[in-house]
């Protein structure tokens, strides 16, 4: 959800965008209205070992997605094979660079690459992590959530020393019902620990992302005055900020 919801947002503001979908389950995919076992060519082709006559560019692979007279999101699918993946990768070297060297080798300019992974930390993640600035870790306000995101930073953190020192680590808090007392409290708690890597926006729980998904658009296309829409559109107007207030860092 925070995949699609992230990109299309970010292209409605003036950039250009592609998800990549690295989940085995394929719930971008899917909730981009493809249906994963009937794609021939998927992000699993791209991940193929050098000499394998499956393998594709990530330029081949890429769907150019058409929402709302927009131009500018595009997909590189996943498929129900791509469980697969970790085992043909396992042996072969340089296995954890894989995806960053196909993105560095991509001939189309995005602004933006959003990869959605899988809840594990597996080849496949690491592949991820290792090719993108930032993680995104949404988090849902509930102690037993508050538990797991400590123990995934640590792992992830693990990562970003190993092999990718520049990676930065990044909280948002989604599914929020900010009526209730207990979630109040939750993020109050994940404020006082996460405050250097969390987002000021807060994903309400909202229906409407429910239902967007189930119709293979984003909610921003579906119902764009929704609380699911409006507050992924603040999302993508901090993420964008966040990026001018580096690169004015930068040139100072």
């Amino acid at each position: 959800t925070t995949t699609i919801n992230l990109g299309a947002s970010i292209v409605a503001l003036g950039r250009k965008v592609l998800l990549i979908d690295l989940d085995p389950q394929a719930h971008t995919t899917l909730g981009l209205g493809f249906e994963p076992d009937t794609l021939s060519k998927t992000i699993l082709n791209v991940l193929e070992p050098h000499r394998s006559k499956n393998r594709l560019t990530l330029e081949e692979v890429i769907i150019k997605l058409k929402a709302n007279n927009e131009n500018n999101l595009f997909l590189a699918p996943s498929n129900i094979d791509f469980a697969s993946a970790e085992y043909r990768l396992i042996d072969q070297i340089g296995r954890e660079d894989f995806l960053g060297a196909s993105i560095r080798e991509c001939k189309i300019p995005f602004d933006y690459i959003f990869i959605d992974c899988p809840p594990s930390l597996g080849i496949l993640t690491v592949n991820a992590l290792k090719a993108c600035d930032e993680v995104i870790i949404p988090m849902q306000p509930h102690y037993f959530a508050l538990r797991g995101i400590e123990e995934f930073i640590e792992t992830t953190e693990i990562v970003r020393k190993n092999l990718n020192h520049s990676l930065r680590i990044n909280i948002l808090i989604t599914i929020a019902d900010t009526r209730s007392n207990l979630a109040k409290e939750v993020i109050a708690e994940i404020k006082q620990y996460f405050s250097d890597k969390l987002y000021k926006t807060i994903i309400r729980k909202n229906i409407t992302l429910v239902e967007a998904s189930s119709q293979g658009i984003p909610a921003l296309h579906y119902s764009p005055n929704s609380h699911g829409a409006v507050d992924y559109y603040k999302l993508a107007q901090e993420v964008i900020s966040f990026e001018k207030e580096e690169i004015s860092a930068g040139i100072q």
